[in-house]
């Protein structure tokens, strides 16, 4: 499973550690698990569209906005 590291633009502009595959992603900081998207399927994208670039990109997306966990 691929590993990239992400810091965030905005307030503390902390570093997250990513990793990611076809239609899945979690999300670490610190150790600490923020999130976990273990199945792409269940939000509606198909595994065909649920490339791992794709799932990098939400993933990104998920820490700019926050979205389902904090700082």
């Amino acid at each position: 499973m691929p590993v990239e590291e992400y810091t965030r633009r905005g307030g503390k502009r902390l570093t997250y550690v990513i990793e990611y595959d076809q239609g899945e992603y979690f999300i670490h900081r610190n150790g600490i698990m923020k999130k976990s998207f273990p199945d792409a399927i269940v939000t509606g994208i198909s595994a065909k569209e649920a490339t791992p670039e794709l799932m990098l990109k939400l993933a990104i997306g998920d820490i700019e906005t926050l979205n389902g966990m904090d700082e």
